[in-house]
């Protein structure tokens, strides 16, 4: 049997597997969390962004 594929040794693609079964846990939790809580809307809250346009700033329109 081979020990090693003349890259890595087997200790190494162990710790490489684990490293990557880790990110993916890491990552699928943060989906759950995302899907707990309320949306993420910034430090203002959604209020924030009920306030005045700023003066200067147009509306879109059409270019004639």
């Amino acid at each position: 049997m081979r020990g090693s594929n003349g890259v890595f040794s087997p200790q190494e693609r162990k710790t490489a597997l684990w490293a990557l079964l880790m990110a993916g846990l890491i990552a699928a939790m943060g989906v759950v969390a995302q899907q707990w809580g309320p949306p993420s809307v910034g430090p203002g809250g959604a209020d924030a962004y009920m306030a005045a346009p700023s003066p200067g700033v147009l509306d879109a329109q059409p270019v004639s």
